[in-house]
């Protein structure tokens, strides 16, 4: 799948030529994006890629539960279509996002209802594998692995190529371009290029989540199969102080040797986290209350072993306030903001990027304005941003500032959890904002805000609900 590396610097395409530093998701959407526009787009990464859905070390999280929001299915379907149809053909589950998902607070279930919102369970090593082969299927974009990026190639206040070096070579390459971007990921040294470029330094937002969670796949066949009990395609927990412990199951699609799989992952903040063992996820998943994850847990087959994860702070950095960036470089994906992985944005967020990026080179061409780019981007990232540092705020144990308009939306929050459970417009509108597809403004609307404060909550317990079967993928 990989083109061999190979270091062309023909003159006459260095003006038409894009490097991306990263090829995970944020890189090939990147790459996707640019080439439309120019003639040459090259993916620098550190990896060898692999041909199929298989781990590598620079994404150790890829092989934990990721979530792809409804609005992130929509963006990749734009730039990909018939994606969806292909992750159904690997197995992958197509369903509804808020009738075949189930969302739980405090121990209770929203209310179900058939949102039209497509959802879509299949594993970030399916979906990345998907996208790389047809993003290097695309005649003008090509990828030199196995190298280290030492730094992008400044020219005065524009930038002009990269600097690389294989990793069993001192040889240093400077691959000319007209445009670079960095999605290099939470590692971006961006932050320390621009400050060696005499710019001032970027501010940053930073929680201390310390966020820790184990997963474990497991066989979905016989009494573990999709059916009474296990109806959901995915079932989430939303934390809060009287449960700050994050919980996830999702339908997978088979694995290598062709075994349909469910992935389990039970966590906690601030040091509160599961054993890496599997008694270590069941006492986790007695404690979250959802009863698919405890039989699953419980019941299951364990397929591999389990897998530890951790993350000490989420952070955000706002390159759109920083003066003097040089032309001809941008920066996405996590190297920009980095979420608490619970609340499963990152994907969605990146795709959003690629049409702040699709977009600005419909404008501009190849002289993209960065200043606008990190503008509108900014405007891509806040909300999300604001959802989940809002939800980390909400539990005691973790450290920071809780102004007044936090402490009062939580408060609001924390009622429509109430009410969701019974109210399936309360329960539509919430999973609306949690899927990106309409503002948190959403929740304020005379409609929902009504509900909200003037409901009263019957206390119902969290139990399955029922629902349509899926529509599975071809040999499920």
């Amino acid at each position: 799948m990989t083109a061999p590396t190979s270091h062309p610097q023909s003159p006459q395409r260095t003006l038409s030529r894009a490097i991306v530093l990263g090829a995970s998701m944020a890189g090939l959407l990147a790459a996707r994006v640019l080439s439309e526009r120019f003639d040459e787009v090259v993916l620098l990464e550190r990896d060898q890629l692999p041909n199929g859905p298989l781990p590598r070390k620079g994404t150790p999280h890829a092989v934990h539960p990721h979530g792809l929001l409804a609005r992130g299915l929509q963006v990749l379907e734009s730039l990909f279509p018939g994606f969806t149809r292909s992750m159904q053909d690997r197995g992958g589950l197509a369903g509804d996002m808020t009738g075949d998902v189930a969302f739980e607070a405090n121990r209770e279930r929203f209310a179900a209802s058939r949102g039209g919102l497509q959802a879509l369970a299949v594993s970030r090593l399916a979906i990345e594998a998907e996208l790389r082969a047809r993003v290097l299927a695309r005649p003008n974009v090509r990828a030199i692995t196995g190298v280290t990026v030492l730094t992008p190639a400044l020219v005065a206040s524009r930038i002009e190529g990269a600097r690389y070096r294989d990793h069993d070579s001192t040889l240093v390459h400077e691959l000319p371009a007209r445009l670079v971007v960095d999605c290099t990921g939470r590692g971006s040294q961006s932050p320390r290029w621009l400050r060696d470029w005499g710019c001032d330094g970027v501010q940053e937002e930073r929680v201390e989540i310390g966020i820790g969670y184990s997963s474990a796949y497991f066989r979905r066949t016989g009494s573990l199969a999709m059916g009474p009990g296990l109806e959901k395609v995915a079932v989430f927990g939303a934390v809060t102080n009287a449960q700050p412990r994050p919980g996830v199951l999702l339908a997978q699609e088979p694995g290598a040797e062709g075994t349909p799989r469910w992935v389990a992952s039970v966590g906690g903040f601030s040091g509160d986290r599961a054993e890496a063992t599997l008694e270590g996820m069941r006492s986790h998943a007695r404690s979250i209350g959802s009863p698919e994850l405890i039989k699953v847990t419980h019941d299951g087959e364990l397929l591999g072993e389990v897998m530890r994860y951790q993350m000490p702070h989420s952070q955000l950095r706002h390159y759109e306030r920083l003066r003097g960036m040089p032309h001809g470089f941008l920066i996405m994906g996590d190297a920009i903001a980095s979420f608490n992985p619970i609340y499963g944005q990152g994907m969605t967020v990146a795709a959003c990027e690629a049409l702040v990026l699709q977009s600005e080179i419909a404008r501009s061409g190849r002289d993209v304005n960065t200043r606008r780019f990190f503008r509108e981007a900014a405007k891509v990232i806040d909300t999300p941003w604001r959802v989940a540092v809002g939800g980390d705020l909400s539990i005691d144990s973790v450290p920071g500032r809780r102004p007044f308009a936090v402490r009062a939306i939580n408060a609001y929050i924390s009622r429509l959890y109430r009410i969701a459970p019974q109210d399936p417009v309360v329960s539509l509108a919430f999973q609306r904002v949690v899927h990106m597809i309409d503002t948190p403004a959403a929740l304020f609307a005379p409609r929902v805000f009504w509900r909200v404060l003037h409901a009263r909550h019957a206390g119902a317990r969290c139990t399955p609900d029922k629902a349509r079967p899926l529509a599975p993928g071809p040999g499920l």
